[in-house]
């Protein structure tokens, strides 16, 4: 009986903690925001940027979730520090008055349990 009384415990434990919000912090070694541009229509450019930060939350039971991601202006990376410091411009991300990009969502889709989708408000120059 002891035994059966310590099953159903750590049974409803464990279905609890499966039921819980996950929270997941952003990896920034392993996060790569990019952005794409054609180069006058002669080749598609491909550039990253090396500092983000953030965390999403699931609900698996619920079928919600959320995600505030930060990504750090100042770390694009073209591969090339001249253009770096380029597209940090005024004209471009003007950095010196946005050194921040930000994405912030209350809207997860669900499929299977699993989520599919994400929308929200992305943040770049001032401008959601």
């Amino acid at each position: 009986m002891k035994r059966l009384a310590t099953l159903i415990t750590l049974t409803v434990c464990a279905t609890a903690a499966q039921a819980a919000p996950e929270t997941y912090v952003i990896d920034n070694n392993h996060t790569f925001p990019h952005f794409t541009y054609s180069h006058f229509g002669f080749s598609n450019q491909t550039h990253k940027f090396d500092k983000t930060s953030g965390k999403v939350v699931l609900d698996r039971a619920a079928k919600t979730g959320s995600a505030e991601i930060v990504i750090d202006a100042t770390s694009v990376n073209t591969g090339i520090p001249l253009f770096n410091e380029h597209i940090q411009a005024e004209d471009f991300f003007d950095t010196a008055r946005y050194p921040t990009i930000t994405f912030k969502s209350d809207k997860m889709t669900f499929k299977g349990g699993q989520p599919v989708s994400l929308s929200g408000d992305l943040t770049i120059k001032g401008v959601t």
